[in-house]
């Protein structure tokens, strides 16, 4: 009987204005397509920043860990191998050479268009 009291409660003039404003607002959002495409667009940009922020946390947290159970006897042999593969993916994956051909790219690009605007 209470749940029906607070559901069949009218309400008051604020709660009305309130609900005016939203209702209004999302009137608004709903007709600009622009606007729908843009928050979207900016939900998608800190939904892909926060899953990045997140799984470096966790990959930290993996690392440590790891490094924690190199001593423990059975659990630290694994831990070991686990340690120098991720060590040496890290050491293998220099992008040096090709951060060096973009550049070059680059700057042949940048040639070619001051030869084209004399």
């Amino acid at each position: 009987m209470t749940e029906e009291k607070k559901i069949n409660k009218p309400l008051s003039k604020r709660e009305k204005q309130l609900a005016a404003e939203a209702m209004e607002y999302f009137i608004q959002y709903v007709s600009s397509p622009w606007r729908i495409v843009w928050v979207n667009f900016l939900a998608g940009i800190f939904r892909g920043l926060g899953a990045l922020i997140g799984a470096s946390i966790v990959l930290a947290l993996i690392v440590w860990l790891l490094t924690q159970l190199v001593d423990v006897p059975l659990v630290g042999e694994y831990a070991k191998d686990v340690k120098a593969t991720m060590a040496s993916y890290m050491k293998d994956t220099n992008y040096n050479d090709d951060f060096d051909r973009i550049a070059d790219t680059l700057e042949r690009i940048e040639k070619e268009l001051a030869e084209d605007n004399k």
